[in-house]
């Protein structure tokens, strides 16, 4: 995935602090919820921030499923 080196976004201090410690609480031992749960709300603080192309290079991401890593090559013995 290319990262667009021309656009940038201002981030609130308080939304980083935020997500630093939603990171740090899913893996304490004695967090009050599983790890989704963090993520979940990680993901919807930093959705905000994005602008709307790059929400619609997610959404491609996503269907192309280039999150997997490449299949082996299959050969077919003759």
């Amino acid at each position: 995935m290319s990262v667009d080196p021309k656009l940038s976004v201002n981030i609130s201090s308080e939304d980083l602090f935020d997500i630093a410690c939603l990171c740090h609480a899913s893996m304490t031992q004695d967090a009050p919820y599983d790890e989704k749960h963090y993520l979940n709300q990680i993901l919807n603080m930093v959705w905000a921030y994005l602008p709307k192309h790059y929400k619609e290079k997610v959404e491609v991401y996503l269907a192309e499923k280039d999150y997997l890593p490449p299949a082996p090559k299959i050969e077919i013995a003759k």
